[in-house]
């Protein structure tokens, strides 16, 4: 498992290995919020809403 490893290369004691851990996670969620989301957004075109008007209303 992933998790066991990265665990075991993170340099330190229980408290540096939990705040790198924490830091890491942090890291990679600011990369999808930041990097990732917003490309997949302008590629996909979430945000491309076309609204026609209804029949019998001008």
């Amino acid at each position: 498992m992933i998790y066991p490893w990265i665990w075991a290369k993170l340099p330190g004691g229980r408290f540096t290995r939990a705040a790198c851990a924490v830091l890491l996670l942090l890291a990679a969620v600011g990369i999808l919020w930041y990097v990732v989301f917003p490309l997949a957004d302008a590629l996909l075109g979430l945000d491309d809403v076309t609204m026609e008007p209804s029949a019998g209303q001008p």
